[in-house]
């Protein structure tokens, strides 16, 4: 008995450690006219399947929903998507080293790519129960489903085998472009969001490589600020006590927040003001006018005042 309980918990150890190492990377594509979804300034792109729900629901569905916060993609406030696409790529031949198209939609923006979205462990099939019924497709008829897709959000799964890879990293390649040419023919928006489960060792050198380019990014933009501060502190002599470079703080989405005003929002507020004052004062002075008019004989308004008077 002792050694299966060990052996169980040696099994359910190795189980959690691989499901640990596994990453999963949703990169967000728009194709067609574009317009729906927008980038943020986040740097961070580590959330959870929840965080990535609240995205789908809050860009497919009907009103607006609430997003989580620190997001590297938004829906456009304005522009709705006209469809969307959940396409899952799991198994074990799944190796972006050998998929170079796969591996730069994966890792880089641009090129249809809006922003991506990582997810430690193996989430794939999370992510894709979320977006609602998933149909399993081979690599062979991808590109025939995903173009038939209806309005909404749909979600497809591929398998990749080990002698699957270069084939579905040419398929999804080709299948990007011809969706973003029916796209555009229709004069519509289509979102691609491209769920990529990568295992064990290329995860874990991935998130590394991603941290470190984040540290770095988060490291200069500090070091940027401070000399920028240090900077106007020298040629302004004073300029952090003029109240626009006080007291403040960055929200959630790497904005500057202050409560001071600046100059021309000062100015704005000032000209909006005494210009509603001019003209509610010329209003009411044109109104006592009026009230004290006097009324001559011969003027159709004391006819007819006459003719109430009468009556």
């Amino acid at each position: 008995k002792r050694r299966h309980a060990g052996n169980t918990c040696l099994f359910v150890a190795a189980a959690l450690a691989a499901a640990v190492d596994a990453s999963t990377t949703v990169a967000v594509l728009e194709l067609g006219k574009g317009g729906a979804v927008r980038r943020t300034t986040s740097k961070r792109s580590e959330t959870s399947v929840s965080g990535v729900a609240s995205f789908w629901s809050n860009l497919h569905d009907t009103g607006r929903k609430l997003q989580h916060a620190g997001m590297t993609v938004v829906p456009d406030l304005f522009n709705k998507a006209d469809s969307g696409i959940v396409l899952g790529l799991m198994g074990s031949g799944l190796d972006l080293s050998a998929m170079p198209n796969l591996s730069g939609l994966v890792e880089n923006e641009g090129d249809h790519v809006i922003g991506h979205m990582t997810l430690q462990g193996a989430n794939g099939a999370s992510l894709l129960n979320k977006a609602g019924s998933v149909e399993t497709v081979a690599p062979a008829s991808l590109a025939s489903v995903a173009r038939s897709s209806k309005k909404g959000l749909s979600a497809l799964s591929v398998v990749v085998d080990e002698n699957d890879a270069a084939i579905v990293d040419k398929d999804v390649s080709a299948l990007i472009e011809a969706m973003h040419k029916d796209a555009m023919d229709a004069g519509k928006t289509v979102i691609l969001h491209l769920v990529v489960e990568e295992q064990d060792d290329a995860s874990r050198r991935r998130r590394l490589a991603r941290r470190l380019e984040d540290q770095q990014e988060e490291g200069g933009q500090e070091e940027d600020q401070n000399q920028d501060q240090n900077q106007e502190g020298e040629n302004a002599n004073g300029n952090a006590n003029n109240g626009y470079y006080g007291y403040g703080y960055y929200n959630a989405y790497g904005e500057w927040v202050t409560p001071y005003k600046t100059m021309f929002q000062i100015q704005y507020f000032n000209i909006v003001l005494w210009t509603s004052i001019g003209l509610v004062i010329a209003l009411s002075f044109t109104v006592y006018l009026m009230i004290n008019m006097p009324l001559m004989t011969d003027t159709l308004l004391f006819g007819e005042s006459a003719k109430a008077i009468g009556d």
